[in-house]
């Protein structure tokens, strides 16, 4: 199998990056000489910079990222494995430039409409909840390396182990992702959402991973 990414889905994420640039460009006379760079979890503005910098910021990252992407496969030392879920991989890469992407446009809309910067919170539950809810449907596609999926001592110890835990792994990703979407409706319990829903795809896996390793070692 080959795991260099197919061209269709290579060129996925270079429409995607180009358009926040082309993005940037266009709105850029529109934008405030200061434009929000970050929010806390309540939705709330937390973090500024000038717009000449700013505007640059994510569409920078995201083709920092796409260009890293393919460096960190082939860094790996599990860089075989790639192979047996090439197109895996590359669904996850495009799920997390468009998440960037998305990002993006809610803080050009927001810097343009201040009046809409209460609906930033509820935009960025919802995105993350469709990345958790992607992210989680192929977890039980990845093979072992270490970059990408849960990544523990036990589950690159043992391929069992993390074969059953990037599925468990994905469930709670699934099920977080929903989570984060029903918040991003109702807004109500945002923060204790956020906490339960990060314990949910961290914490509770790790532990999964390792009573698995425990009890197959038994």
């Amino acid at each position: 199998m080959d795991a260099r990414p197919s061209r269709p889905l290579l060129w996925v994420k270079i429409l995607i990056v180009a358009g926040m640039f082309l993005a940037g460009a266009l709105l850029y006379p529109r934008l405030p000489d200061l434009i929000t760079t970050h929010w806390g979890i309540s939705g709330q503005p937390d973090g500024w910079m000038p717009k000449a910098y700013g505007t640059w910021l994510l569409p920078g990252l995201a083709l920092l990222l796409m260009i890293l992407f393919p460096i960190l496969s082939r860094l790996d030392p599990k860089h075989e494995n790639y192979a047996l879920f090439a197109r895996t991989w590359e669904i996850i890469q495009i799920a997390i430039v468009a998440m960037m992407a998305y990002i993006f446009a809610v803080q050009l809309y927001a810097s343009i409409h201040p009046e809409a910067a209460t609906l930033v919170g509820r935009f960025i539950f919802l995105g993350m909840g469709a990345l958790f809810v992607v992210i989680g449907n192929y977890m039980g596609k990845i093979r072992q390396n270490f970059f990408v999926g849960l990544r523990t001592p036990w589950s690159l110890s043992d391929p069992e182990v993390w074969s059953l835990s990037q599925r468990f792994g994905g469930w709670m990703f699934v099920f977080g992702g929903l989570a984060f979407m029903i918040e991003a409706a109702i807004w109500t319990y945002e923060i204790p959402v956020f906490i339960a829903v990060l314990l949910l795809v961290t914490v509770v896996p790790i532990a999964y991973s390792y009573l698995l390793y425990r009890a197959r070692k038994q």
